[in-house]
């Protein structure tokens, strides 16, 4: 019930309240257990004993309106219970008189009457038992019970209120979850072979294949090709097998025209490399898409286009060689303008991925190669930097986010990670990095325990369920540690 409706009792029985002054008898009431307040299903259960034996001797005329208050050790939250009254000896003899001759009198009505009525004896052993309930609420887990009374003397005169706290944890304790989970130990591989990219845009004369090194923006491009394979024949942990070379055009003029162009300008940048660099000879491949739609799709989807979605509709329905005639016919032609001029250049372009092995490496080695070339590691190298690092550490959280760029197919570097974010209860982070990969099985029970924790229990039960059904190792148990949890708690 709320507080107003017990604490106008004193009101009703004319006084005012006054501002609280020292404690001069409730400082004195004590309670043997410090846990008062027992959840039971959606009901907190309030049992007290209290002991009044130390409290200073009441004069006969006193009256104390006494109110328990369950109050929020966090938020300003309160509830007020059933008040209860303890008197002086002809204090008690003039109310009991009162209620017995008056049956409307304000302690015979249902929503004010007294839980209890106490006659004080002056120096002897006294307890009385109290209790109550109240709907429960989530911020009762951090509260205190408190004692609130308003004093009067003879003829109702008000005296002042006093105010005491019987314990600042009065919750019997819920029951707290024990999810488990680990660091995924990754296996270790026979052979690291890898593939590093490189995305290179030669600019051509319009219509022409022909490569001009120093055209445009060209000898840029062509010294980062030259600048990796220096890297690449220089470092001595790595093997170089082979590189393959993908050339793509953009979308403008005829479906046919655009294929033969980017086959090429793709057999055209090929001899071009194959004559300057030897080390090809033997070890290099090369193919041609054409125009490149896909690419062209990707970026309309993460641009802010208005007609984005007419752009879309047109790539996805129509056959290649009617999209041009479409898009042109869009917005009299401005949108085109602004593919042409804006999107279309970077799709001209050659990627060159170049495939090598990497030998084993040594601890030491592998602390310094994660900081410049982390794909270049396994995942079970990657966890040894990680595990030579404390625990707890900034360190041993970055080795991880570092190889989950690096390794973007991989499960251990996102579970890690997220594993790490939860111990240190960075949950939004943890529960990011899960759902971007929602989709991948394996990780369903730690995303159901991040749910868990941000306290979404709809998603944490369905995930953790679909995990157990799937049998991953502690799965059960963690859908049955939040079943208890949400039973005892929410």
């Amino acid at each position: 019930m709320k507080q107003s409706r017990y604490i106008i009792l004193s009101l009703l029985f004319g006084m005012s309240t006054l501002a609280v002054i020292a404690q001069t008898h409730l400082g004195g009431v004590k309670i043997s257990e410090k846990h008062v307040i027992k959840k039971t299903g959606h009901t907190a259960n309030v049992k007290m004993n209290l002991n009044l034996t130390a409290m200073p001797d009441m004069k006969s005329n006193l009256l104390m309106v006494v109110t328990p208050i369950i109050r929020s050790n966090t938020s300003n939250d309160q509830v007020a219970l059933r008040p209860f009254l303890l008197m002086g000896n002809r204090r008690y003899r003039i109310i009991d008189r009162r209620i017995t001759l008056d049956k409307h009198h304000i302690y015979n009505q249902p929503d004010t009457k007294p839980s209890a009525m106490v006659k004080r004896h002056n120096g002897k052993e006294q307890s009385m038992d109290y209790s109550a309930a109240t709907p429960y609420r989530p911020w009762m887990r951090h509260s205190s019970m408190i004692l609130l009374a308003e004093n009067t003397g003879c003829a109702d005169c008000p005296l002042g209120s006093e105010e005491t706290t019987l314990t600042d944890d009065a919750l019997v304790p819920l029951y707290e979850a024990d999810y488990r989970y680990r660091i995924i130990v990754p296996e270790g591989e026979l052979l690291k072979k890898r593939e590093e990219t490189l995305s290179a845009h030669l600019a051509y004369r319009v219509g022409k294949y022909t490569v001009l090194p120093d055209f445009d923006g060209n000898p840029t491009e062509l010294a980062r090709i030259d600048s990796k394979l220096k890297e690449i024949r220089g470092d001595s942990d790595i093997t170089f097998e082979k590189l393959s070379m993908v050339g793509y055009a953009s979308p403008e003029g005829g479906a046919e025209y655009n294929v033969q162009l980017s086959k090429d300008r793709a057999h055209s940048f090929a001899d071009y490399l194959m004559r300057k660099y030897p080390i090809l000879k033997n070890r290099f491949e090369n193919d041609w898409k054409g125009p490149d739609w896909a690419g062209l799709r990707t970026a309309v989807v993460k641009s802010d286009l208005s007609q984005k979605a007419a752009i879309l509709d047109i790539i996805d329905q129509k056959p290649a060689g009617e999209r041009t005639a479409a898009l042109q016919a869009i917005d009299g032609g401005s949108l085109y303008a602004t593919l042409l001029s804006d999107y279309y250049p970077p799709l001209r372009r050659s990627e060159l991925t170049f495939h090598i092995v990497v030998k084993g490496f040594e601890l030491d080695k592998a602390r310094e190669i994660i900081k410049t070339h982390p794909s270049r590691l396994s995942l079970a190298e990657v966890y040894a930097v990680a595990q030579s690092y404390p625990e707890g550490s900034y360190e041993r959280y970055e080795t991880w986010t570092t190889a989950e760029k690096a390794f973007p197919k991989a499960i251990e570097p996102t579970a890690n990670a997220a594993i790490i974010d939860l111990r240190a209860g960075r949950y939004p982070q943890a529960l990011a990095r899960l759902e971007a990969r929602k989709s991948e099985p394996k990780l369903w029970m730690l995303l159901g325990l991040a749910y868990a924790y941000s306290e979404k229990w709809a998603e944490a039960e369905s995930y953790l369920t679909r995990a157990a059904q799937q049998g991953q190792p502690g799965a059960q148990h963690n859908l049955d540690e939040l079943r208890h949890y949400m039973q005892d708690n929410l």
